[in-house]
């Protein structure tokens, strides 16, 4: 299995060397528009193992002054971004509660094209250190990276990034050394902070979207000291440029201290359809500067309703992620959708 991957990925920088000597014929001034449009969205979050309700529905604008007006070739060339072009960056996968994670099927997911799953770090607990080294080490050797999901603060109750008006840094170096712990393993190949926002009030507190940017910069760096080549990923609200009023979080800033943003677009929860999944995938890929877009998706109904939502419409979503310039999909979550589970995916 490991060999085949390491040809796969030899195929892969052949087709990209080739791939460069053609840009020579490509103009400089080529490039493209894009503009967001309006969304009106209903704010709803999900824990590792319960659904929660925040607040009524609110209605915003993505704001079009973060869309660049054109991207030169010259100017913008992403030598790692080619990658994308040939499929060998793009990621498929699903969170996975622990109590789970002894019920996934690798063989499956590997057949159906999932690489890539987010771990609930409260797995280490459940089933100790040794069963998860052993977990991780198999789904690697299924071609599958495991990055160990943690929820920063919300543990079951909100907890606030400020004591006394100020970044509560004896939490956050509590919850830094934690990630470091996961960082230093073997076969942990990314850290994934969930819940790195308020409830949806974070507009009373002055100065807590700085503080959460700057735990957000903080864990970032103390986890790369551990193991540099670690993804590090941040789960953010999917409404756009209201984000930092209403959760904290300050899309442009966190983008600057992680690899990957995830927009946790849950369609149902939110009374939205497929073309609010193009439209703020879009407007999340140009906010976010370097840091690459995965797509959180849904895979029920809504938290009102956890009907599985149709295989093909998931996979449908999925595309329009793509389409739109994310680098990975996300499904909210492994066990809700069997349908899914048995579909290929990529």
């Amino acid at each position: 299995m490991g060999g085949l991957f390491i040809y796969k990925k030899l195929l892969i920088l052949l087709l990209t060397l080739v791939f460069i000597f053609s840009l020579s014929s490509v103009s400089a001034d080529d490039g493209v528009n894009v503009s967001p449009d309006e969304n009106n969205s209903q704010e709803l979050s999900v824990d590792n193992e319960l659904y929660e309700i925040n607040h009524p529905p609110k209605n915003h604008h993505l704001q079009p002054d973060l869309m660049p007006e054109k991207r030169s070739v010259s100017k913008n060339f992403d030598f790692f971004g080619l990658f994308d072009w040939f499929g060998g960056e793009k990621k498929h996968g699903y969170w996975v509660l622990s109590g789970d994670m002894n019920k996934v099927d690798f063989d499956k997911l590997s057949k159906n094209g999932v690489n890539i799953i987010f771990l609930n770090s409260y797995a280490f607990t459940e089933h100790g250190q040794r069963d998860v080294l052993d977990w991780i080490k198999q789904a690697n050797d299924h071609g599958i990276e495991v990055h160990i999901w943690m929820q920063i603060f919300y543990t079951g109750n909100w907890i606030s990034p400020l004591k006394n008006g100020t970044p509560d840094t004896q939490y956050f170096n509590y919850k830094i050394e934690e990630a470091k712990y996961y960082a230093g393993l073997k076969g942990v190949s990314g850290l994934q902070m969930d819940y790195i926002r308020y409830e949806g009030d974070a507009y009373k507190y002055p100065n807590g979207t700085k503080a959460i940017t700057q735990f957000v910069e903080t864990f970032s760096k103390k986890v790369k000291e551990v193991n540099p080549s670690l993804t590090v990923s941040a789960t953010v609200m999917p409404e756009g440029d209201k984000d930092a009023y209403y959760y904290g979080q300050d899309i442009k800033a966190i983008s600057k201290h992680v690899d990957v943003i995830v927009p946790m677009m849950y369609k149902g929860n939110y009374k939205e359809d497929s073309d609010w999944i193009k439209d703020t995938t879009r407007w999340f890929v140009y906010a976010s500067g370097n840091a690459k877009i995965w797509i959180g998706l849904q895979t029920y109904q809504s938290d009102f309703n956890v009907t599985d939502l149709p295989a093909d419409e998931l996979i449908t979503d999925g595309k329009y992620a793509f389409d739109n310039g994310a680098k990975g999909v996300i499904y909210f979550r492994w066990g809700m959708n069997e349908e899914l589970e048995n579909r290929k995916i990529s």
